[in-house]
């Protein structure tokens, strides 16, 4: 009989295992930087006192319903980040996306993409407010703010998370975030023209231009919080304006942390759009069995503009947290209606902050 101290350990062999794979992919020579023997994981290596070198890797398998099985690099995201005075704050995040390792059968491999995925500067303009310029996450919701594969509760990525608005914008942007808690944290942005370095359309199909908007925030303990945003923008191939108001609100109630968000917009009716607007929603159950393992359900529906039956998700899945830098993940999903790039199947994966 094998004992769970036995699993936890041949889990955490395997997790090292595959974290060495990635630091290799990622190029992270830590004794090159004279404090390797310093180095804690989820933590990031310090090159010099104001520059430090972290990121994140994940791992997935999927096993879609009538499509070949795949074993793939999801994410391998590389932070730079210096502080150097009050005026001068940089931070640089370098992704591989979609490389896949390998596939069933004769299925052709995709080979990935370099990507830049933010790329900005933060200047203190005061204890509360800060100036950034640049390319870097947009403010609606929550998800995307934190959509690093280690921080979120699934493999599986909502479609109301990123789906019908700018995940990114290439412009101005000041944040307020009060000192000790105090009132809300408030975020106003502005992008003239379109992305910089646009992501492939295979990652990302619709790309957008002239953004602006705005997300308010008030929270509600230490991880509990509600919040409300605004998105109005164009999309780059049509032209067509359209207006997002979305919300995002988490609750704990002991074991059990409920989550959800919503949205919905306004678009330009064109011939070819099925529908003048576009919605959709989740809500998810986050119940800790233990401190390391989780269960998780959740239930989502997205309507998009362009086709005429919507996309429905039913999640049940698990998550095994040896670490609190380190997941484990398995999920199945069952999809009603139109797909909208989430399959139903199997999908499991290993995500570990470095």
């Amino acid at each position: 009989m094998i004992l769970p101290a036995t699993i936890h350990f041949r889990i955490r062999r395997m997790s090292e295992k595959l974290l060495a794979l990635f630091v290799l992919l990622a190029g992270l020579a830590l004794p090159a930087t004279g404090r390797a023997e310093d180095y804690r994981l989820g933590q990031g290596v310090f090159l010099g006192e104001n520059l430090i070198l972290s990121g994140y890797a994940n791992l997935v398998f999927e096993v879609p319903h009538g499509a070949p099985a795949t074993l793939s690099v999801d994410d391998l995201s590389l932070f730079v980040s210096a502080r150097v005075n009050r005026w001068l704050n940089p931070f640089v995040e370098i992704e591989v996306s979609g490389a896949q390792l390998a596939t069933q059968g004769d299925a052709p491999r995709v080979n990935g993409y370099l990507i830049p995925e933010r790329l900005y500067n933060d200047a203190r303009v005061t204890e509360s407010d800060t100036l950034r310029v640049g390319k870097m996450l947009s403010p609606v919701g929550d998800w995307n703010l934190v959509h690093a594969a280690p921080l979120v509760p699934t493999a599986t990525r909502p479609l109301s998370t990123y789906w019908g608005f700018s995940e990114y914008i290439s412009g101005l942007s000041w944040l307020h975030a009060p000192s000790e808690g105090r009132g809300p944290d408030w975020q106003v942005y502005w992008q003239p023209g379109r992305e910089l370095a646009e992501r492939p359309d295979a990652i990302a199909p619709r790309h957008y231009r002239n953004v602006w908007g705005a997300h308010v925030n008030w929270p509600m303990g230490l991880v509990d919080k509600l919040g409300v945003s605004l998105q109005r923008g164009q999309l780059a191939s049509t032209g067509d304006y359209y207006t997002l108001l979305g919300a995002n609100a988490r609750k704990t109630f002991g074991r059990l942390r409920l989550e959800g968000e919503a949205v919905s917009s306004r678009r330009s009716c064109r011939p070819l759009s099925a529908h003048c607007s576009e919605w959709g929603g989740y809500g998810l159950a986050d119940y800790a069995f233990t401190s390391r393992w989780h269960g998780l359900l959740e239930w989502e529906t997205y309507q998009d503009h362009l086709v005429e039956r919507r996309s429905r998700n039913a999640l049940l899945g698990i998550a095994y947290k040896p670490e609190s830098y380190m997941v484990w993940k398995l999920e199945y999903v069952h999809q009603y209606g139109e797909s909208q790039n989430i399959p139903t199947g199997w999908q499991a994966s290993f995500s570990v902050l470095f």
